[in-house]
Parts: structure tokens; sequence; C-alpha cells
């Protein structure tokens, strides 16, 4: 499927691991609990992205079957990578390629459920005019939001330490390099991978607006991790 984005700032959603995914989780919580997670988080992360002033689309790109039925769900475009090789970064660059001919691409993880519309408008706004990189840095070091502008300016590098990788590669880029700018922003600092993120996410929610993650909400009501069982 080709989709047409010319000049659209596109909102970029990986997903991997449906059904099944959040392995670290599997100590915790069981299979159909983690699908039930992801999808939870995943629903908050797309609506946030929706209700963003300064994003034009949002689209879910993925190896899995399931995942294409949740962009079904969710009313947004996927990209489907069943060819692709596996591996996050490999699938980020992937859709580079496919969204080449978009203004500007904000690539967020499926899993930072605490995020807004304001928040996402922050990084975008972070960004100078022309050809810019913007991280919003995890509080491990990681990225858990990074603004490209145009879509391919850099190779992603997720993983550990990739904020300053990406810091790094925009420095690099190019003849005198790229503008780079960091967005802290608390609710873009924490995904949920580990038992610890998910005590964390537990602990945050009741202190924040209800507004704020109603699915992962609605999720963790249903489904008490052993710690936190009365």
């Amino acid at each position: 499927m080709t989709l047409v984005v010319d000049g659209e700032i596109v909102a970029l959603v990986p997903v991997r691991g449906l059904p099944a995914g959040k392995r670290r989780l599997a100590a915790t919580l069981s299979v159909e609990q983690r699908n039930g997670l992801v999808r939870a988080m995943l629903d908050d992360v797309v609506t946030a992205l929706l209700q963003a002033e300064s994003i034009d689309r949002v689209v879910i790109c993925s190896r899995d079957a399931a995942a294409h039925e949740e962009a079904d769900r969710l009313n947004v475009d996927f990209l489907d990578q069943a060819d692709q090789r596996p591996g996050y970064n490999a699938a980020v660059a992937r859709a580079q390629a496919d969204l080449a001919q978009a203004e500007a691409l904000l690539i967020a993880p499926a899993d930072v459920p605490l995020i807004t519309p304001d928040a996402v408008d922050l990084v975008v706004a972070t960004a100078p005019d022309g050809e810019a990189v913007v991280v919003a840095p995890a509080h491990n070091g990681g990225t858990n939001a990074l603004f490209l502008r145009p879509p391919g300016i850099i190779r992603p590098a997720f993983g550990p330490s990739s904020a300053r990788a990406h810091a790094q590669a925009a420095t690099a880029a190019g003849e005198a390099g790229v503008p780079f700018r960091q967005a802290k922003i608390d609710v873009w600092a924490y995904d949920v991978d580990t038992p610890a993120d998910l005590k964390h996410l537990e602990q945050v929610l009741p202190e924040l607006p209800d507004a704020i993650a109603p699915n992962t909400r609605a999720w963790l009501d249903r489904t008490r991790t052993p710690d936190s069982a009365p």
C-alpha cells in the first residue's frame, strides 16, 4: 500500500509483538494480559497523536497481522512490513523510505501511554524551521519520541543510549550537521517494558488527570499485578 503523504507531518507508531509481546513482563503477566496491555497502551498513544494539532496523519507499521487489525480498529493507516526483517530500527528505516515525501516524521513507540496531545505538539514545536532532529529522551537514556524533518535526515538508532546516538547522528549529518534539540517532557520519559516500569505506571497514574491514559487505566483496573493486589 502506498500512502500519499506529501507535505504532511506524520506520526509513525512501530508495533511489534502482537500477539505475545512484552516478554520481559512474562514473569508478571500472562500472554492474554500482556496482549491486553499492549492494546490498551496503543489505544492511548494513537488517541493522543490523533488529537494533536501538529499531526496530519497517524500510521502504524508492523510485521504482525494482529497490528494491522488494530490499525483498522483505530481507523489509522497501516504499513505492512510482513516481508521486512525483524528489528525496531529496520522497521523504522523501512517506514522512513515509504514515507519519504512527508514534511516530517514523528516516531512514537506504542508503549508510552502517558503522552497527551499537548505533549505531542510540544515535541513538534521544539523543532526549528527547516531540517531538524528532536528527541524526547526516556528516563534511562533511550528515545521515546524522535522527530525528523525530513523523514530520512538520519538513520534510526533506537536502543540503549539512543538519545545520545541520535544527537551524534544529527551532528554528523551533511556537511555542517543538522540542528538538534531535546524535548525533556515528563510524560514522554517513561515507557513500559519491565515489571518495574509497570509498577511505576501504577504509582503515577492516580496522580494524573483521569483523561490521561484512560485505556491503560481500565486495563490496570481489570488486571492488578501481584505486588499491587490488596
